[in-house]
């Protein structure tokens, strides 16, 4: 018996844990979300630098 009441303490503690909730799974989920939406924003905002100083070497390369 005294056996099985730290097996049930560490199943008690694991089991509050975030990702034993619906509601701490559905935070999980949207942090994430919300990491792959600021990764997507920096890449768009590298592209678009890109660009720009490309157009901008290409009026350079126009005007000589």
């Amino acid at each position: 018996m005294m056996k099985l009441l730290p097996i049930a303490v560490l199943f008690a503690l694991v089991a509050c844990g975030r990702q034993s909730s619906p509601e701490g799974r559905s935070i999980i989920r949207d942090e994430q979300i919300q990491a792959q939406i600021n990764l997507l924003k920096e890449q768009n905002k590298a592209i678009l630098d890109s660009m720009m100083l490309i157009n901008n070497e290409l009026k350079a390369l126009k005007h000589r």
